[in-house]
């Protein structure tokens, strides 16, 4: 059984493309959202240890092009660049769930978390790899650090760069957990 399949948002009968921009930003991930995308949670059977470069990484599955990682493992240790590359360069398909609010950044997280996480998606869209976020939300990353007159200063330079990558990705989101059927709403990003 697995965890994942590609995208089912493309024509039938071809082989998907798999890029960047067809990966998804999910709130609050639940089964329905991720079903109907082809994405189902891994198992703990399926907990797989990783060592792109020299620091292991316990990724919550890792099939042939597939890697469904938490954010708190992926960007929550000493995980850096090099690391992230070795991954890309074997997954092409990205799931990383558990990410916290950016606008809850400062209650939920290090700023280093944070740093992390944007060289993560800075590699990504650079490799043109498919990336989907799953998380409680609300995922803002444009205001994620405004100050009071709403300006974004307070936001790190990284941020800013990432706010922008991650408008290229669609949105599938939810108010309420519980999902009536029909009931999700899909919100394509700026750049599809």
């Amino acid at each position: 059984m697995t965890a994942a399949r590609r995208p089912q948002e493309q024509t039938r009968g071809a082989e998907p493309a798999l890029g960047f921009r067809t990966g998804r930003i999910i709130t609050p991930g639940s089964p329905r959202q991720l079903g109907r995308l082809g994405l189902f949670p891994p198992s703990d059977t399926q907990r797989r240890i990783l060592t792109p470069t020299t620091r292991p990484i316990t990724a919550r599955n890792a099939e042939p092009d597939l890697l469904w990682i938490s954010f708190a493992e992926l960007c929550g240790g000493p995980s850096t660049e090099a690391d992230f590359r070795a991954l890309a360069a074997e997954y092409r398909m990205w799931v990383i769930d558990g990410v916290p609010s950016p606008q809850l950044a400062q209650a939920l997280g290090p700023a280093a978390d944070w740093e992390r996480f944007s060289k993560v998606v800075e590699v990504l869209h650079e490799q043109d790899i498919a990336l989907f976020l799953i998380g409680a939300g609300p995922f803002d990353w444009g205001t994620a650090g405004t100050d009071t007159a709403g300006t974004g200063a307070g936001l790190p330079a990284e941020m800013v760069r990432t706010a922008s990558r991650l408008a290229l990705l669609g949105r599938i989101e939810s108010p309420d957990a519980s999902e009536l059927p029909g009931e999700i709403g899909i919100a394509e990003g700026a750049g599809s």
